[in-house]
């Protein structure tokens, strides 16, 4: 079974996830998968900002997808109203492919946070031995301003002082989109609520995109 998804997030920064996700897929079953992240500013007619219009433009321009997969931060310990927020569009989109909402509490940064080596790898001192007082799994998500929190860790990691901090602290996406390329999508992100309801998602869209695939016993026949 071949999965095509589009993942649709809220910067063009996030398509770091592209790659985990496509781990996500082939664990749960499919044979091969193909990921994309699409920067909607670049078609001829961008559309909107809003979830629904970037919806409407990828079934416009990903005709093939056969899975969507919807990335919107929390921005609150509690993602049930983003969930809801999800649905909502997506009934008003008529989309019938399968879909999966990917929504971090609070939001993104939470994940990166729970990953010391590749922190300090980033910020140039792998073998830092200064404090960066960073959350346990179970905390992470009642963490408030995680970005920031992930700022300061960065920081505090690489030692520097003076004008090389500074420069350092300016460069924060970069080292942002590097934590996201080295996420790890095992070991303690699987005790982040959060990222298990994905997870689990995921693995249901994809065995209702297999039964789909099935041949019905009168084609057999």
């Amino acid at each position: 079974m071949n999965i095509r998804f589009v993942l649709i997030t809220e910067g063009q920064s996030d398509d770091g996830l592209i790659r985990h996700l496509e781990n996500l897929c082939l664990e749960a079953g499919a044979d091969e998968v193909l990921g994309i992240a699409p920067d909607l500013s670049r078609l001829p007619n961008p559309p909107g900002r809003t979830l629904e219009a970037k919806i409407l433009a990828v079934l416009q321009y990903e005709p093939n997808a056969n899975l969507f997969l919807l990335h919107r931060d929390a921005d609150s310990r509690n993602s049930v109203l983003r969930h809801e927020e999800i649905r909502r569009v997506i009934i008003s989109c008529g989309l019938e492919q399968q879909w999966v909402a990917v929504v971090p509490v609070q939001e993104t940064e939470a994940w990166l946070l729970l990953d010391e080596n590749a922190i300090r790898t980033v910020a140039n001192k792998p073998n830092g031995r200064t404090p960066l007082n960073l959350p346990r799994p179970a905390q992470v998500e009642d963490m408030a301003n995680p970005k920031e929190r992930l700022k300061t860790a960065l920081a505090t990691a690489s030692e520097l002082t003076g004008r090389r901090y500074q420069r350092f602290v300016a460069t924060f996406s970069t080292h942002r989109r590097l934590l996201l390329h080295r996420l790890q999508v095992g070991g303690p992100l699987l005790l982040v609520p959060a990222w298990l309801a994905m997870k689990n998602a995921i693995e249901q869209a994809i065995q209702h995109l297999r039964y789909d695939e099935e041949p019905s016993a009168e084609e057999e026949d």
